[in-house]
């Protein structure tokens, strides 16, 4: 068949799967489909042809909360399932605080008093309630007036079975990202199917969530139950052909080596009309072994030093940004990628998924609300007392008594002082050095920390240069939900993805499959033969083998460029 037959056929293909979606009256539809095949355009189309009605949108990721807000936001609600569940719960009782901390609290809380749960994400994510731990940390959290993500669901959930007027009708829910969803979040879909028609959507190849007890397995129960109407999206409009093809290749050897069970076959095609370009500049998939681990920023960087002029400026194109570079892999390679190379490249961005813990401005953003906020009295509490202290606090507290009323009286009065001292600095009315010094001997080394955060100054506009390349650094997991123009996988090691070549996990498969379909012109696996680091006075060198996965892409689909020393990067 002739490119152009080809493209007229997969154009009309696909008006024909969304018209489809479209005309359907059903009222539970469900839409399994790979990376990059548009769901977010067939979610901005179904609204379209809904535009005043009630609509509402949940999803897990927060970036794409953001992206869909910007594409279609007015036509719809949008939000992950943890700010929808929030703003209910908030609806019903005037007071409560989304707080991502809340769990570190309430599990330190439990250990002052010799309990030691640490285990209540889990009791919340799989619907154990009759658990001890569950009981305790919704006790806890009524007397914070907080929620955090997965009580807030699980709150939620459970005033649904009692009172599910709390929850308005829809005329279209849509339910994106499916595969990530835990037990507890696929009960509430369950509950929320019932006011009104559904769209669920996701990718059991993309499951890369299961510490937090999600499962690809929700998504084909509902697939194979026979309650939902079938609907397809078979074309890739953001990666190349080879890409699509490799990613397929990649999937099969995975199913004939005995993983991916119960994966649900679905097509998976490049769209054409839209890539056609870029097939033809980028036609492999590049891999390369380094000889040490240190050489993989110079290999990086002569990647991103030949990286055309036009590839750049449509990766800054508004309205549709995304990276220019997305570097993915081990926290260790993605550390030093950033320490060698964010001087010459300013616009090169990591931050590293670390455990949220509350701070000392958390504890008074909180009392600026609300001066006798037990959360906020509790904050403060953990920062200017000693543990014994904190733990004679924690047990007068556990019968429900007010913290405020708890702590000592000249520590409140000090601490009322300090906010009247921060309300001074939110309304930049001046900090003379009487009252900085009376600041600094109520809240000693964190003075300067208040100053800083609650002082108005002028801050440096920083102004992005869209002809230089945007580079972002993230986990394997953590690149779920995006796209760049060209992905860069680093430390593809056997020992690091996957972690044990002859124990090999189906999540490991989805996260390198995510990793490669993130891109959109090229993708680089990276892998490296040694690595040598200096331990105790003398040098460590570790051999490494070439991640296995990259043997289950076949050859014609890869150039190879072999094993380079630093020497052979230019």
């Amino acid at each position: 068949m002739k490119v152009e037959e080809l493209i007229a056929n997969q154009n009309e293909e696909r008006k024909k799967c969304l018209d489809a979606i479209l005309s359907s009256t059903a009222n539970k539809k469900i839409i399994v489909a790979g990376a990059g095949t548009g769901k977010t355009f067939t979610f901005k189309n179904i609204l379209k042809a809904n535009p005043n009605g009630e609509n509402l949108v949940m999803t897990f990721i927060r970036m794409l909360v953001s992206d869909m807000n910007e594409s279609f936001g007015d036509l719809a609600e949008i939000k992950t399932f943890h700010a929808y569940c929030k703003k209910i719960l908030h609806e019903q009782n005037g007071k409560v605080e989304l707080i991502p901390f809340l769990t570190n609290i309430i599990e330190e809380d439990s250990q002052m008093l010799g309990l030691n749960f640490t285990d209540f994400d889990r009791k919340f994510q799989i619907l154990d309630s009759e658990s001890s731990e569950v009981k305790y940390y919704l006790n806890r959290g009524d007397y914070y007036d907080a929620v955090s993500f997965n009580d807030s669901v699980f709150r939620l959930y459970k005033e649904l079975l009692t009172h599910p007027e709390i929850v308005p009708a829809f005329n279209q829910i849509l339910i994106d990202e499916f595969q990530d969803f835990n037990p507890l979040e696929v009960a509430f879909i369950n509950e929320l199917e019932k006011k009104g028609k559904i769209l669920i959507v996701g990718d059991d190849d993309q499951a890369v969530y299961p510490f937090r007890y999600a499962s690809p397995d929700y998504l084909r129960e509902k697939f194979n139950s026979g309650n939902y109407e079938k609907f397809e999206l078979p074309f890739c409009i953001r990666c190349t052909e080879i890409i699509v093809n490799a990613t397929n290749a990649f999937l099969s050897k995975a199913q004939e080596k005995g993983f991916l069970k119960g994966r649900i076959n679905k097509r998976y095609e490049c769209f054409i009309g839209l890539k056609r370009g870029d097939n033809s500049r980028f036609p492999k998939i590049i891999t390369v072994q380094l000889k040490i681990g240190k050489t993989i920023a110079k290999y990086i960087n002569s990647i991103i030093q030949n990286i055309h002029a036009s590839d750049i400026a449509e990766s800054w194109n508004e309205g549709s940004e995304y990276p220019t570079v997305l570097i993915v892999g081990p926290k260790q390679y993605l550390t030093l990628v950033q320490n060698e190379l964010v001087e010459k490249y300013p616009q090169l961005t990591y931050k590293f998924n670390e455990e949220i813990l509350p701070t000392v401005i958390d504890g008074y953003n909180l009392l600026l609300k609300n001066e006798t906020s037990n959360l906020g009295w509790r904050i403060l509490v953990n920062f200017y007392f000693k543990r014994a202290k904190i733990k004679s606090i924690i047990k007068e507290s556990d019968n429900g008594k007010p913290m405020v009323e708890i702590v000592q009286k000249e520590f409140q009065q000090n601490q009322k002082r300090v906010l009247e001292i921060i309300e001074v600095l939110i309304k930049d009315e001046g900090l003379n050095a009487q009252i900085k010094s009376e600041l600094e001997k109520a809240v000693g080394k964190f003075c300067d920390e208040i100053i800083k955060y609650y002082s108005k100054k002028d801050e440096a506009v920083i102004v992005l240069d869209k002809t230089k390349p945007s580079i972002l650094l993230k986990s394997f997991v953590g690149c779920k939900g995006l796209s760049a123009g060209y992905v860069i996988i680093v430390g593809a090691n056997d020992g690091a993805i996957p972690k044990e070549p002859y124990n090999i996990n189906d999540v490991e498969i989805s996260q390198f499959l995510v990793a490669i379909t993130r891109a959109r012109k090229q993708c680089h696996i990276v892998s490296n033969k040694w690595h040598i680091a200096p331990v105790l006075g003398s040098v460590l060198q570790t051999k490494f083998k070439k991640s296995c996965f990259i043997d289950w892409i076949p050859d014609e689909f890869i150039e190879n460029k072999g094993l380079l020393s630093a020497n052979d990067i230019k």
